[in-house]
């Protein structure tokens, strides 16, 4: 497939469910897309907030219960680009990419199992989240990741926040997670502490309010992880 398997242009409305697909082999002509690519560049009026009254806000959209390979030029499994808002993302099985936030706002993922992430390293895309560009007032707000798996092949940094910084945090809502990174190593979270870059442990990175009740350990092997895809899968509705 030369680009997207789906793709959702300006969230028109919302309201929209994807659900129960397994999405491999997109992007082989081009590249900067996923399987399943949404944006929202151009608003309009709905009636989302309250039944005819028009508002710029618009219904929820789910992605649920997906297979997805991130192979060939795709940049994550769920590419959510350019302002994408109102998604709530749950019981998907990523393969080869993470989480993705690009100048939008108000998503909720939970449930969701990353596998091996850092094996696609291109602009950022090697790891569980990557919260790229947000504003407060304009974007990042409103993001939420919680109660999901993460599983990282090579990398021990779990995500990619820009500007995060502990002296103004303005980060997406995480807890509850489960990271798994390879053995023998420690895991990093980054972000500028007192305006130099550093490299926080997870006592560290919770002592700042972030990522309660998430757990980081030792990564098992393929057949835990297909295990734990299948249960999810077969067990969720």
């Amino acid at each position: 497939m030369p680009r997207a398997a789906i793709n959702v242009n300006d969230g028109f409305y919302g309201n929209h469910t994807i659900s129960y697909n397994v999405i491999f082999n997109t992007v082989r002509e081009t590249s900067d897309h996923g399987p399943i690519n949404t944006w929202d560049r151009q608003p309009f009026l709905r009636d989302a907030v309250q039944s005819d009254v028009p508002s710029l806000w618009q219904h929820t959209s789910y992605i649920h219960h997906n297979v997805l390979y991130n192979n060939y030029n795709s940049f994550y499994p769920i590419d959510h680009d350019d302002g994408s808002c109102f998604y709530e993302d749950s019981y998907n099985f990523q393969v080869y990419g993470g989480k993705k936030n690009y100048l939008g706002h108000s998503k909720m993922d939970h449930h969701e199992i990353y596998v091996y992430p850092d094996t696609k390293s291109s602009q950022g895309t090697g790891v569980c989240i990557a919260d790229q560009a947000p504003s407060r007032g304009s974007s990042g707000w409103n993001e939420v990741w919680i109660e999901n798996t993460c599983i990282l092949y090579n990398s021990s940094v779990p995500y990619n926040i820009w500007y995060c910084d502990t002296a103004n945090l303005f980060v997406p809502y995480l807890a509850s997670n489960k990271i798994y990174i390879p053995s023998d190593t420690q895991v990093a979270f980054t972000c500028n502490v007192n305006g130099t870059s550093a490299q926080l442990s997870l006592d560290q990175w919770q002592s700042y309010g972030l990522d309660i009740g998430t757990t980081v350990q030792s990564a098992p092997n393929i057949e835990t992880i297909i295990q734990w895809g299948r249960e999810m899968l077969q067990n969720t509705i």
